[in-house]
């Protein structure tokens, strides 16, 4: 074993048939095995056949195609992963990005249409300003304060949005209740 005397032979052969069958000796068999023949004769040599000049022999050998190990495809999933990742926390981005300026216009016409109705519209009494103010408007800066101090626990202030969620549904209840 390790001894100098043994030698490998790497061979490599192009195979045109579409079944990926390729057709070999018995004698190439043998040498495949080590059993090598010393003496060959003419009778020995492979019958070839005219119709497709390919030698007839019974045993076919196949070539296996390289195959993708477990780890290349952990791999190429795990790229694939991180793509689908940075794609929808791009898109994510970019809808808060949308939302925060859809926002700011809201909040903009807003105060410009309460800045003119105050400007029309004499106040006396401060619980006519808090009708002006949006429905819930000191919950929603509660909330806004949990998620600001809870960014990475949003869950934290899952006790204020429930909060936001009933005023809002009492006002909406409200409102739908003085319209009937």
């Amino acid at each position: 074993m390790g001894g100098s005397s043994s030698r490998s032979r790497k061979i490599t052969i192009e195979n045109d048939n579409a079944t990926n069958v390729i057709k070999v000796s018995d004698d190439v068999v043998e040498r495949l095995k080590g059993k090598q023949k010393q003496v060959r004769n003419p009778e020995e040599l492979p019958s070839w056949n005219s119709a497709d000049n390919v030698p007839f022999v019974g045993v076919p050998f196949f070539l296996q195609e390289p195959s993708l190990t477990s780890l290349q495809i952990r791999q190429q999933k795990l790229e694939e992963l991180k793509k689908n990742d940075e794609y929808w926390e791009n898109r994510m981005k970019n809808l808060e990005d949308c939302h925060k300026k859809i926002n700011d216009i809201m909040d903009e016409e807003y105060k410009k249409t309460l800045d003119e109705q105050g400007k029309k519209i004499p106040m006396k009494d401060t619980r006519e300003i808090s009708k002006l103010l949006p429905p819930c408007h000191d919950v929603e800066l509660e909330v806004l304060a949990c998620y600001k101090q809870n960014a990475k626990s949003p869950m934290n202030c899952s006790n204020i949005v429930q909060a936001f969620q009933n005023c809002v549904d009492e006002k909406r209840a409200t409102i739908m209740a003085g319209r009937c």
